[in-house]
């Protein structure tokens, strides 16, 4: 689903990431592990379009994707998370992940009142979507 490729993001005469390649599966739980400053939130950063990369390339289902902003990524089902997220604490995961998706007739005022069947609807496909 995703693969990065020899990616390398440096900051003057610092490489925080030096080379990284690797390939994440869809459906995969996949962990990044390394001491503090070993480069994993700057790669993160990368892939997630908040930071340009000095050289190489991240691809997301075959397609191109290096570089792009966050807000085009997250159009594309790519987004970034934080380690502390405190808004949606009494949720679980899942539920938190459902709120992502854009253009969900449940952000609309009018619709929280009148339209509950089709936020209804919307929220049961959200799983079989991947979401």
């Amino acid at each position: 689903m995703i693969v990065v490729e020899d990616l390398h993001k440096h900051f003057g005469g610092f490489h925080a990431v030096d080379g990284a390649s690797l390939e994440i599966a869809k459906g995969s739980i996949t962990g990044l592990i390394g001491p503090n400053g070993a480069g994993k939130t700057t790669l993160f950063n990368v892939i997630a379009g908040v930071l340009p990369p000095t050289s190489g390339r991240v691809t997301m289902d075959g397609e191109d994707i290096t570089g792009l902003a966050p807000h085009e990524l997250f159009h594309k089902g790519l987004l970034r998370t934080f380690q502390i997220a405190h808004e949606f604490s009494s949720m679980t995961c899942r539920e938190n992940l459902m709120m992502v998706p854009g253009q969900q007739s449940g952000e609309s005022l009018w619709n929280t009142w009148f339209g509950r069947k089709r936020i209804a609807e919307e929220e049961r496909a959200l799983p079989r979507q991947g979401r």
